[in-house]
């Protein structure tokens, strides 16, 4: 058989895991600072109302912050990447539903694999 196929990598699923919870911190901590400060008429203003532009910015530095002390106390990790999950559905929601993307368009497929990582760690029985 092939060998390639049949090697047994279970043992990197630690360190997956790793950089798979430092990305998406990373990813969402910058997003939400690079969102602040908030400012009617400008960015996510245009298209949600206030009080949800508010939520999305503290679930997403939150959500970054919270997969970070994961790595300590994992009932954060599980908060931390459903907070980015539920802002990834919304995402993946305006660019597919709201404003005519393409579904098979990046600005929907990002933010869907976004959300198939955070299900990752939503899931995760360690």
């Amino acid at each position: 058989m092939n060998k390639l196929l049949d090697c047994d990598c279970s043992h990197y699923k630690g360190s997956v895991l790793m950089v798979m919870r430092l990305f998406l911190a990373f990813i969402f901590i910058k997003a939400g600072m690079g969102k602040l400060p908030i400012v009617g008429g400008e960015g996510l203003t245009n298209a949600l109302p206030l009080f949800l532009v508010y939520l999305v910015v503290l679930f997403e530095i939150l959500g970054g912050l919270f997969m970070l002390i994961g790595i300590k106390y994992e009932s954060l990790t599980r908060l931390g990447a459903l907070m980015i999950g539920i802002v990834m559905i919304g995402a993946a929601y305006m660019h597919y539903g709201v404003w005519g993307d393409a579904f098979g368009s990046k600005n929907v497929m990002y933010p869907l694999s976004l959300l198939l990582m955070c299900l990752v760690f939503i899931t995760d029985e360690n």
